[in-house]
């Protein structure tokens, strides 16, 4: 019974028919809408077809479905209707209308007479009539000029006015800030002499070059689907992140739709109405999101354009550090510039939010072309690393210049080297596989790396001693090359030790520490085959001692036969 009470009153109905009907529903279907809180809950497909005020937010989840078909809703001020991603909101031939709308006026900032923000004033009265003005509320009028045919007056205040002479008055007046600054208007009073002064909203005044300003008396919020079939609505906010489809509509102080993600997408056709937006356009998207905009809809019109794509957050991705680059085409600056940081990341206008597509306004007279889409082009001004110093005549990484485009992460990666090992040999003079050297000597060693990437590199290698573990003893002690794209180089050392025994060389690319990833550009470790080293004092040893051992032979013998002889002398 609380939501009967609090939450839906009728207008021209009897409170207790719909709390009736409400009580039948909940009856016969008890878990279509229920109340929770302050809230009511709808998780089935319910319809409302009587005119109501709704005081009590709404939340239509796990796949329910609100209708309101030949209803008239008056909604109180900050209610939210939720509509979740499995759920779906359709109005047909009803409305929904704020009881508290935005209800000022705010200029574009404009002196110019053709774009001056300006209202209506009129009376019918034949005496002395005043225009009265209050401007929104935290701000004066001090500065502002008031146009009225041939004359100007300086305003100032709280509250001042503008006098049109004897009516009746049917007359524009036009409002220039300081400095052209966008003027605002919170009240306004048109009156004859003498009468007591009617205040009414800014907003419910004819009025050109000026947006309605304030907060949405109510906000409907989509993650699932939205359907409006000759429909109102009426100083609300709508904001999606699902579909919308709006089929010869109105929405009056509406605008703009939000579009909150690149999923999100919005069909307006028939003869659709889009009037008095918040802002200079009627619909806001992100850059990838749908918009469809039928033949027969018409927007704000004047200075409001139809629509705007943003992006926001984009960042440049580098594989090096202090990367700098500058970007032309964008719509609020001519140029920018910037560089990566520690991480390589480098945030486009430090991510925020910019303006990438506008659908000019229907009245456009400004632009050729009725859409100006974002052509933004990156230059690459400085990236350099150890492998391309300006000394080695490699140009700057990165690709010179390229298309901004629309990704939210724009990886930089064309024109970067991309360095991988062959093979590491040892050789004699002969350029044969040797695998066996005596201590004292050298032996020459051929290191064999390919690039495939699409930039030179001018690199340099160092190797450590397998049996030691430490740096080994290379001449020149950082062997150096220059590899072109898509080709192979080779690295000619030698090699020596002081170590006996079995070793072999373990190789390392020196990879630049501007590298955010030191294998951004490739890199890695190569090993060489097994080598023997042998002390060359042993071999001439192992020389020798087949020549003594004849030589010792031959001696015994002759010592022998000698003693033989002696012995037969003697008998």
């Amino acid at each position: 019974m609380a939501y009967c009470r609090d939450g839906l009153a009728m207008n021209r109905r009897n409170p207790i028919t719909l709390c009736l009907v409400l009580l039948f529903s909940v009856a016969f279907i008890p878990c279509n809408a229920v109340a929770e809180g302050d809230d009511i809950i709808i998780e089935s497909n319910i319809s409302w077809s009587d005119d109501m005020t709704l005081s009590q937010n709404v939340r239509v989840v796990n796949g329910g479905s609100l209708s309101l078909v030949n209803s008239q809703v008056d909604i109180s001020n900050g209610v939210n209707i939720y509509v979740d991603s499995t759920s779906s909101l359709t109005l047909e031939n009803s409305g929904l209308s704020a009881s508290q709308p935005p209800s000022g006026l705010a200029g574009f900032g404009y002196c110019d007479e053709g774009n001056r923000s300006a209202v209506l004033a009129s009376s019918a009265s034949d005496q002395n009539v005043r225009m009265y003005v209050r401007p929104i509320q935290g701000f004066t009028l001090d500065g502002v000029i008031a146009h009225f045919g041939n004359d100007t007056k300086d305003l100032s205040g709280d509250e001042d006015f503008i006098p049109l002479g004897n009516g009746p008055v049917d007359t524009w007046v036009g409002f220039t800030g300081p400095l052209c600054h966008p003027i605002s208007l919170g009240e306004i009073s048109v009156e004859k002499g003498g009468q007591e002064r009617v205040w009414s909203d800014a907003a419910d005044f004819s009025h050109r070059n000026m947006m309605i300003n304030g907060e949405p008396g109510f906000t409907i919020d989509i993650d699932g689907s939205m359907e409006s079939i000759v429909s109102s609505v009426f100083g609300g906010h709508i904001s999606s992140s699902g579909s919308i489809h709006i089929n010869d509509s109105s929405l009056d102080r509406v605008g703009p739709i939000i579009l909150t993600s690149d999923d999100a997408g919005i069909h307006l056709g028939g003869n659709t109405q889009i009037t008095n937006s918040t802002d200079d356009h009627d619909v806001r998207a992100m850059a990838h999101s749908s918009i469809i905009w039928g033949e027969g809809v018409s927007g704000s019109g004047g200075l409001t354009d139809k629509w705007e794509r943003r992006i926001s957050g984009q960042s440049l991705s580098f594989d090096a550090m202090f990367v700098t680059y500058e970007i032309s085409g964008m719509h609020k600056f001519p140029s920018y510039s910037n560089f990566s940081n520690e991480m390589g990341v480098s945030f486009i206008d430090g991510g925020r939010e910019r303006v990438v597509e506008i659908a000019w306004s229907e009245h456009n007279t400004w632009e050729d072309d009725s859409i100006w889409v974002e052509q933004a082009v990156v230059t690459i001004t400085d990236y350099r690393t150890a492998w391309n110093p300006e000394a080695s005549g490699i140009s700057n990484y990165g690709g010179g210049q390229f298309d901004l485009g629309l990704d939210s992460v724009v990886v930089v990666d064309q024109g970067t080297p991309h360095i991988e090992w062959i093979s590491v040999t040892t050789l004699d003079e002969d350029g044969n596989t040797v695998d066996s050297v005596q201590i004292g000597e050298s032996v020459e060693v051929e290191a064999v790396l390919s690039n495939t990437g699409t930039a030179a590199a001018s690199l340099a290698i160092n190797c450590d001693g397998n049996s030691t573990g430490e740096t080994a003893q290379i001449s020149p002690s950082f062997p150096s090359t220059l590899v072109g794209p898509g080709s192979q180089a080779s690295i000619s050392f030698s090699w020596r030790t002081t170590a006996v025994g079995d070793d072999f060389l373990s190789c390392r690319i020196l990879t630049p520490t501007q590298l955010v990833d030191d294998s951004s550009f490739g890199g890695g470790v190569m090993t060489s085959g097994i080598v023997t080293w042998s002390d060359a004092s042993e071999d001439e040893g192992s020389r020798l001692v087949v020549p003594i051992m004849i030589a010792l032979l031959i001696g015994t013998g002759i010592a022998g036969y000698a003693f033989v002889a002696n012995s037969r002398e003697d008998e």
